[in-house]
């Protein structure tokens, strides 16, 4: 499993891993886009998405406890560096 240090905005250095494609798919999958009754679309899943995608994508110790330790503006960069990282190959 290839594994990259990643230094974020916040300074932090993080280290991320190359996931499977069925790791992918599972984190990509999560998120749904829906209709309301009331007829607008909505996406749903969007945190659970975002949890998976640290989970799978993160090396080493991804308890709540890590992830907890991150502000929302960092998982959210995490996130698109993660999935940035597992383009690598393609």
């Amino acid at each position: 499993m290839a594994k990259k240090i990643v230094k974020l905005k916040s300074k932090k250095e993080v280290h991320i891993v190359e996931m499977s494609i069925d790791d992918i798919d599972y984190c990509n999958d999560i998120a749904v886009l829906r209709t309301g009754e009331d007829g607008n679309n909505y996406i749903s899943g969007l945190s659970k998405s975002r949890t998976a995608w640290l989970r799978k994508g993160l090396a080493g110790d991804v308890t709540d406890k890590t992830i907890k330790s991150f502000t929302d503006d960092e998982k959210n960069e995490l996130v698109i560096l993660i999935q940035k990282h597992q383009e690598l190959g393609e």
